[in-house]
């Protein structure tokens, strides 16, 4: 087979398609796609395009019977279906390491999971029986704010979590801190403003919060004692 046979070879058995299975993709005969793959012929230019997006390559990468190759931060070369594996990887998970969670990490959204089918549940039920819908909208948005109220309390007595915050000279408790002064000010400004109407005047409250999350990073920053590297 020349290069290009070979690849698209490599090509089909990596997306695991028969050679029947790509004749019919492309609208040509088994026989066709055989004669690609042994040399004996070179598709038609208007399916070299379908051929690059069924296999997820470019079409210089097809003519050329290779993956094109980047390369790395080291210098090293990387192989472009590599790179873009990679690429993927770090898209859906943010850049984390695909690992199993820890039970106090299972715990948590258990809890978080119970508090929000809770509070729908009542907020249905309360909607339904006695067309509270209006004032008891409140529910919805106050649990979600307390599931991050409890993700994060459990962040905080998470030892592991704190000394990697430490190694990288941040202080552990400053952002969990100023995360449950914002989420309780949210929470009660909410409160303040569905059964008072007071929602003019109490915006004060979250200002009050953020002008204190202030303080509070100012604070934990200065007593933040350095790593040594």
């Amino acid at each position: 087979m020349n290069e290009f046979g070979n690849f698209l070879y490599e090509l089909r058995k990596e997306k695991g398609m028969t050679q029947a299975d790509l004749a019919q993709a492309l609208g040509v005969t088994n026989k066709a796609v055989s004669k690609w793959e042994t040399g004996e012929a070179m598709p038609e230019t208007g399916l070299l395009l379908p051929l690059s997006r069924i296999f997820g390559v470019t079409v210089d990468e097809l003519l050329a019977g290779k993956r094109a190759e980047r390369l790395t931060d080291d210098g090293s070369v990387c192989n472009e279906k590599i790179f873009y594996d990679e690429l993927k990887k770090h898209m859906f998970t943010r850049g984390k390491d695909d690992r199993t969670k820890s039970p106090s990490e299972k715990v948590c959204g258990a809890i978080c999971g119970a508090v929000v089918m809770l509070g729908t549940f009542v907020y249905v039920l309360l909607g339904a029986l006695a067309n509270l819908w209006h004032p008891y909208w409140i529910i919805i948005p106050v649990c979600a704010l307390s599931c991050g109220i409890i993700g994060i309390v459990f962040d905080l007595c998470n030892a592991d979590k704190r000394n990697r915050k430490l190694a990288r000279g941040e202080n552990p408790f400053v952002g969990g801190v100023c995360g449950l002064i914002t989420l309780s000010s949210t929470i009660a400004y909410l409160f303040v403003g569905v059964f008072t109407g007071l929602w003019h005047p109490c915006w004060v409250i979250v200002v009050g919060a953020a002008l204190l999350c202030f303080i509070v990073g100012a604070v934990g920053g200065a007593l933040t004692k350095p790593q040594d590297k």
